[in-house]
């Protein structure tokens, strides 16, 4: 895999500007959570059989790389199972722009994954929510697939959004202990 250096961050605009600007991994989660939800809708609508069949061994390579707790099996099968879901959206458009994302994703441009991922109890709701996209999929149910879509990148955002409020608190915490011990450094008492 490529890693994005600053040069390259200085040629691909967008991974710039995700890097120096943290807070626009939200950003990227508002545009993920409307492709993403078209995408599994019309999965749901267009896939051909053979489509179908990939989103089949991507899902069970999702259920077996959760099992494994291997990172980076865990990122190729989950890059592997949404973008067999782009893919089978028939929107060429979608699936390029997906794809190259993905490659940002997997650099944390976005946000530490493998924080993410964590964090206790992910893993187990990453599965189930994977599996409510591929069952709705399976099942040709666009508007079921749409919400499982849209409910997995809400999830990731609140997730997200928690993980930088408790690193904010700790931080806070951190300070002040440190003040603490200046304190008692200084106290002339002792």
């Amino acid at each position: 895999m490529i890693a994005l250096n600053d040069e390259d961050c200085k040629s691909v605009p967008l991974a710039g500007l995700l890097k120096s600007h943290p807070e626009t991994a939200f950003d990227y989660l508002e545009f993920r959570f409307i492709a993403a939800g078209m995408s599994a809708q019309m999965a749901a609508e267009r896939a051909t059989e053979k489509e179908r069949a990939r989103i089949t061994r991507a899902y069970h390579a999702v259920v077996a790389a959760l099992e494994s707790t291997n990172p980076a099996a865990e990122y190729e099968a989950d890059r592997e199972f949404h973008l067999s879901i782009y893919a089978a959206s028939h929107n060429a458009v979608m699936e390029h722009v997906m794809r190259n994302i993905f490659v940002m994703l997997h650099q944390d441009v976005f946000y530490d994954r493998d924080r993410f991922h964590a964090r206790a109890g992910v893993r187990e709701l990453l599965l189930r929510q994977h599996k409510a996209i591929y069952d709705a999929v399976m099942a040709r149910e666009p508007e079921r697939a749409r919400r499982a879509s849209e409910n997995h990148v809400l999830y990731i955002r609140d997730t997200l959004q928690e993980s930088r409020v408790a690193e904010q608190r700790a931080a806070v915490a951190l300070r002040r202990t440190g003040r603490a011990s200046l304190v008692q450094l200084n106290d002339p008492e002792e």
